[in-house]
């Protein structure tokens, strides 16, 4: 005890000031992971009463004991308007998710400066699970276990910030106990981490309180070589430092709970019917009926938004603005679901406005347009398509329009069904699946013969135009069904005076770019049917507008488009919007 004592005066004030400067900023940063599982379940908490509740909860929870258990408690006391059940999830949250970033930052360490305790086999099988788990949460960010239930993990941007909070969190530790080793002791910094890691991770993994006994255990059978007195020294003083003043400021927080706020998700959910009435809405956004956007009202403009696994995307032009103003609130309200954003499917001018916000821009599609009223079947253009249509005609294919509570729905069905045997699964996303209370919302167009219906085609309305949506036919279809359906439905909206109809959009050209691109884009555009769909549009003699994908930067422009590629073929239709939250 004396020479603990005579150890423990050799501190200087300096090196109490390095450590409690470093452990505000471990604090810091682990504080901000209550802001990303916040976000992650969507409690619409504010950011700042997260980081003080989750501040208030590690500092009691580390120094009784515990930690989840008591974290819940505390997290519960101190924001009045998070349930228990809430405070337990967040606090599961924050400790799964610490310690499994940790065994990384671990495992990193060890590869980097080897520990001769940690087999050189472990960080490697650590880390290979680690990219397990990145690629499990992209392909599959929901998983489904026993009783239909679903659990959300966590998206890789929220994973990535999780990494680098644990790092800043863990080093700022080490260097606050490193600082407060007693003058004399030569340990340096580097060759001390991995030691003080392994440490921390199984005084966490104990749940004893402060950790003790397996975090002075560790450091002393993997540190022989130091004196016992003045490595006990700093133990006390780290933890003093660390855990005694931290638990102090966290009691004094928790007679005074935070007071309860309205919810800082602001955003609101428009109406899709009423939207599509304006002149400027897009009529293939009725598309959200089906893959769980919205319609969304960022306060600076109406936007259709759509919330997949790794990515909040902005469906299509906005509807009563453009893309320069909705940038600002867009990155704000991915942010605040742990998600990066894009802008998919968008017009020339917004994509104007989205680069001189800096924003990265890509070409990714051309849409055909037709005009309604200049549309006839004359002229040298018209000629593949007045021959499908005199094949149909031969054939005995009628065209009906039937009302929605006519919709022979069974038989519709079966057509539909007989597409996917012979083309594969419906792609999702931006493209629609059959489901009958989605086509009821539809404008549909039914082909028979003598032998019954064989074919059918639905579109999306808007004030200003329809845009073709599902396009499914018998395998044995006459010749020209497919011509007959799509030019019945130009002939009808143009009754209906509407100056507008899409036929959708194709993968852009493999054209002009850099070899590497081109190559991409030809593969992408083969497996896409690509020039079998320009082919069968360019029949109509249509109007070509070139769309875009737009995101902050290459980076997340590239991260994005896997992510949409991803849910374009993985992902399932939901009928319900998903309400999507701001800041």
């Amino acid at each position: 005890m004396a020479a603990l004592k005579a150890a423990m005066t050799t501190l200087q004030p300096h090196q109490w000031l390095i450590a409690l400067v470093a452990t505000a900023i471990s604090f810091l940063a682990v504080a901000r992971y209550d802001v990303i599982a916040h976000r992650h379940f969507q409690t619409g908490v504010r950011p700042r009463d997260a980081t003080l509740g989750g501040a208030t909860a590690i500092a009691l929870g580390q120094t009784l004991g515990a930690g989840a258990v008591v974290g819940s408690f505390v997290r519960w006391r101190m924001q009045p308007g998070l349930s228990l059940i809430d405070a337990a999830r967040i606090s599961a949250f924050v400790a799964v998710t610490f310690l499994a970033a940790l065994a990384v930052v671990i495992a990193v360490s060890a590869l980097i400066l080897p520990v001769p305790h940690i087999p050189g086999w472990v960080p490697a099988v650590i880390l290979v699970a680690a990219c397990c788990l990145a690629f499990l949460a992209f392909f599959f960010p929901v998983l489904r276990i026993l009783g239909g239930r679903e659990i959300a993990l966590p998206t890789l941007p929220a994973m990535g910030s999780l990494m680098a909070l644990c790092l800043i969190d863990t080093v700022a530790a080490g260097i606050a106990f490193h600082a407060l080793i007693p003058h004399g002791i030569q340990l340096h910094l580097l060759m001390f981490l991995p030691v003080f890691l392994v440490a921390l991770g199984l005084a966490i993994l104990s749940g004893t309180p402060g950790g003790v006994g397996p975090f002075e255990l560790t450091l002393l059978s993997m540190l022989p070589h130091l004196p016992h007195p003045e490595l006990m020294a700093a133990i006390i003083a780290f933890r003093i430092v660390y855990y005694a003043i931290p638990a102090v400021i966290a009691a004094i927080a928790l007679l005074r709970p935070l007071r309860e706020h309205e919810a800082y998700l602001a955003t609101q959910a428009s109406d899709l019917a009423d939207a599509l009435t304006t002149p400027l809405a897009r009529a293939e956004l009725g598309v959200l009926r089906q893959n769980g956007g919205s319609l969304v009202d960022c306060g600076h403009g109406i936007c259709g938004i759509v919330r997949t696994g790794q990515t909040l995307t902005a469906l299509f032009d906005p509807v009563d603005s453009h893309a320069g103003e909705l940038a600002t609130p867009l990155r704000r309200i991915a942010r605040a679901q742990n998600r990066i954003i894009c802008k998919y499917k968008i017009t020339s001018r917004q994509a104007v406005h989205a680069r001189r916000e800096g924003w990265a821009v890509l070409h990714i599609a051309d849409e055909a347009l037709i005009c309604t009223q200049s549309h006839d079947l004359k002229g040298a253009s018209y000629r593949q398509l007045r021959r499908k249509l005199r094949h149909a005609e031969k054939a005995g294919v009628s065209i009906d329009a039937p009302a929605a509570h006519d919709l022979p729905l069974i038989e519709m069905r079966r057509i539909s069904h007989a597409w996917e045997d012979a083309h594969g699964v419906a792609r999702g996303f931006s493209m629609g699946r059959f489901e009958e209370g989605y086509v009821a919302e539809q404008k549909v167009l039914l082909a028979c013969t003598d032998k019954g219906c064989v074919g059918f085609i639905t579109l999306h309305r808007s004030a200003r135009e329809w845009c073709l949506d599902l396009m499914r036919i018998l395998p044995d279809a006459p010749d020209g069904t497919m011509h007959a359906l799509v030019n019945r439905a130009i002939e009808l909206a143009r009754e209906d005076n509407i100056p507008c109809l899409s036929l959708a959009a194709v993968p852009a050209r493999p054209e002009g770019c850099h070899p590497v691109e081109n190559t991409i884009r030809r593969k992408f555009d083969k497996h896409a049917n690509g020039p079998g769909l320009r082919q069968f549009k360019q029949c109509f003699a249509p109007r070509w507008q070139p769309l875009f994908m737009a995101a902050p930067g290459w980076p997340q422009l590239t991260f994005a488009a896997c992510d949409l590629i991803r849910s374009v073929r993985l992902d399932q239709p939901r009928p319900a919007p998903v309400p999507v939250p701001a800041e």
